[in-house]
């Protein structure tokens, strides 16, 4: 039987380039944002066991897009499995999981510090970050949870339950999603709550199967993803008060990632398999401070072959990039409303992540 996970790296090599933007003949550069922010780095993941992930920069002042960032700056591939990006401070930190690997980066993609983490017959495999307090926090698929100190790049790890996913900070706690995700289909249902300093397990969660990301809204409420068991139990989000750490299951929704806006919606990507595996997407818009669905964002034969979202947090924008498993990437932004404002190819396959620069 296929498993979604491993669907999310079959992809094929593509060789080195530079590429355009604006590919839609109904947009012309420069594309017009928000001030504060200058452009946005991609994190394409590559195909699995094939060493090509890469970076992509989209200026967006000048609408120019150069892919192959990382071997432009630093002479080497960024790795096998690129799974996680965030912006802390005047530096990029980049999880590359199969490559087992943290690359620490200059705003321009130049390698500062290379962290791998020994697991004891290997180093460990790092997925999701967030960041807080001086500290990159790492969520490694062995186990472990890492504290990697932004000023001496020293990390201090901690056993936390078996495969951990999506990691978040509030309130003084670490939010920890514990998936079990190599012991198909019999996934764990947990999060656990792990103190920021010493890293010890405070307190534990029994939320749906197979939890993955964590998402915190201008109210500091915490919203979770799910992706369930891919048979019985669906896809289903969370809603976690991290004041009390209640939870309420938010209904009708079968989420695959998401992202929180400027305007107090979600926006949620959702892609189903049928047991054919044919896929269907949709892009729903979720009104936060009702609790409820308004309606799809965009339509799907709009944009075909969703593969991951993120908000802009200074303009709102949306951006979705997509993914056919076998070619380069699209990456689109779409106006709140859901209006195409402009497209561009990432030059790499599996456009996974987004991160923004500003200035």
């Amino acid at each position: 039987m296929k498993n979604f996970l491993s669907k999310l790296f079959f992809v094929l090599a593509v060789l080195p380039c530079m590429v355009s933007c604006f590919d839609d003949s109904d947009t012309e550069p420069p594309f017009v944002v928000e001030p504060a922010t200058t452009g946005i780095y991609v994190l394409n993941s590559g195909m699995m066991d094939s060493n090509n992930s890469e970076l992509t920069y989209f200026d967006m002042l000048t609408g120019e897009v150069a892919a192959n960032v990382f071997m432009s700056a630093n002479g080497k591939r960024l790795g096998d499995s690129g799974n996680d990006m965030l912006v802390y401070g005047s530096k990029m930190y980049i999880a590359v999981t199969g490559s087992a690997v943290v690359f620490v980066t200059d705003l321009k993609g130049k390698i500062v510090k290379e962290i791998a983490v020994n697991g004891g017959q290997s180093n460990l495999s790092p997925r999701q970050m967030t960041a807080a307090n001086g500290k990159v926090y790492v969520t490694y698929m062995e186990g472990y949870v890492g504290a990697i100190d932004t000023a001496s790049f020293a990390v201090a790890k901690a056993q936390v339950g078996p495969y951990p996913e999506g990691i978040a900070y509030a309130y003084n706690k670490l939010y920890v999603a514990i998936t079990d995700g190599n012991n198909y289909p019999h996934f764990e249902n947990k999060v656990q709550i792990l103190d920021p300093n010493s890293l010890a397990i405070k307190k534990e969660l029994e939320v749906a199967y197979n939890p993955q990301t964590f998402h915190i809204a201008a109210d500091n409420a915490m919203y979770l993803v799910c992706w369930g068991d891919y048979g019985a139990n669906p896809a289903s989000l969370h809603k976690i008060n991290p004041y009390t750490d209640e939870i309420t299951a938010i209904e009708k929704v079968v989420p695959t990632n998401m992202t929180i806006g400027t305007n107090g919606k979600a926006y949620i990507l959702s892609s189903v398999y049928d047991e054919n595996w044919n896929q269907s997407i949709k892009y729903y818009v979720y009104d936060l401070k009702n609790d409820a669905l308004e309606g799809e964002l965009i339509p799907s034969d709009q944009l075909p072959d969703g593969y991951c979202i993120q908000a802009d947090p200074q303009s709102g924008n949306v951006f979705v990039g997509t993914s056919d498993y076998v070619s380069n990437g699209d990456m689109y932004i779409l106006s709140p409303a859901g209006k195409i404002l402009a497209k561009f190819d990432t030059g790499a396959i599996n456009p996974y992540k987004v991160c923004f620069i500003r200035k």
